[in-house]
């Protein structure tokens, strides 16, 4: 009972259990939030949303107007898909090619382009974009600033034909004007 009795020892049991209280209010006020948060993060159950309404056709009404048979300002003609930098570079530098080297219009026939995108996810400042059809392999690359100078590189292999041809085209691309900087022609 002497423990008891003595000041410090009560002072001291005190201590432990306002100790032992407050950590365990700590732990429930982390628990409580903890679940608050995975409760509001957890994905909202789906909503059926509403049928679409259908509203009926509207018949046309003939017009009495005569229609103008020339127009100051036609509308412009939409192309169906826009296409990218890249794809625009590809085709300005195989047209560019074509028209200077002659000799490699044979193989520029019914091109239908695959690839795209081939930079690793790495890589940060730079970027490459490769294509291909029908033996033509086109690499792009160039650094991302600013009226970026985009590096070309158009490689023709055909070697399952009876006489193999190979091409090799590289040059630079900045701000629509072509730059070529080699090419060689073998057969």
């Amino acid at each position: 009972m002497r423990f008891l009795s003595s000041r410090s020892g009560i002072t001291k049991i005190v201590a432990a259990v306002l100790i032992v209280v407050f950590a365990s209010a700590a732990v429930a006020i982390s628990y409580y939030a903890v679940t608050q948060l995975l409760f509001q993060n957890a994905s909202p159950t789906p909503t059926l949303s509403p049928e679409p309404t259908v509203s009926p056709t509207p018949t046309p009404t003939p017009n009495t107007m005569p229609s103008p048979t020339v127009s100051a300002n036609p509308p412009p003609t939409l192309c169906p898909l826009e296409l990218t930098t890249q794809e625009r570079i590809r085709d300005s530098v195989m047209y560019y090619i074509k028209s200077n080297h002659p000799e490699t219009a044979q193989f520029m026939k019914d091109l239908v382009w695959t690839g795209g995108r081939v930079t690793p996810s790495n890589i940060v400042g730079a970027e490459t974009y490769m294509y291909y059809s029908h033996g033509w392999n086109v690499t792009i690359n160039y650094p991302v600033v600013p009226n970026a100078i985009y590096n070309v590189t158009a490689d023709y292999s055909a070697t399952s034909v009876g006489i193999p041809y190979r091409t090799i085209w590289q040059g630079t691309w900045q701000n629509e004007a072509i730059k070529e900087t080699s090419y060689v022609f073998a057969q």
